[in-house]
């Protein structure tokens, strides 16, 4: 790869980046017009996906309640109870786990608060898709306490 190509991949990764800050774009074909107003013509959508992909993008609801694409490091631990509230819909276990249910693509945002509490908190650690979160108990048999310990922290 020469290094005027080199040059041109990254200043059009640090672009694609300022867009997805913006929390404002929910396809791939309003992030190609943005990339094309800055002079990154020809933005197929199969390289915005790759992109998106790349840099571990993933679809949320901003601010305005918009679902649009964003990058995994803006997703910030919520700092209000009625945050957490708008996000979880529901905490239950199985005798084994415990499932933690959010609404589309708030599990990541969740299960980061909730790996960042770790033992003291009864959490061994979390798996999170884009609406569960499971989560592993250090100890099964408090399975019923930590869950209520859960309920409670995410005011459920």
């Amino acid at each position: 790869m020469t290094s005027e190509r080199k040059k041109n991949e990254a200043e059009l990764a640090l672009a694609f980046k300022a867009l997805l800050k913006e929390q404002c774009y929910g396809s791939q074909s309003q992030l190609a017009d943005a990339l094309a107003t800055q002079g990154f013509k020809n933005m197929s959508q199969a390289k915005i996906s790759r992109l998106l992909s790349k840099l571990g993008a993933v679809k949320m609801r901003n601010a305005s309640n918009q679902v649009v694409y964003i990058l995994p490091d803006e997703l910030a631990i919520p700092k209000s109870r009625q945050a957490i509230q708008s996000v979880v819909v529901s905490v239950k276990h199985n005798n084994t786990q415990i499932i933690v249910k959010t609404g589309i693509g708030g599990a990541p945002l969740i299960s980061r608060m909730l790996d960042s509490m770790g033992e003291s908190a009864g959490i061994l650690g979390t798996l999170a898709g884009d609406d569960t979160i499971f989560i592993a108990p250090i100890d099964v048999m408090k399975i019923d306490q930590i869950t209520e310990d859960i309920k409670r922290l995410l005011d459920v």
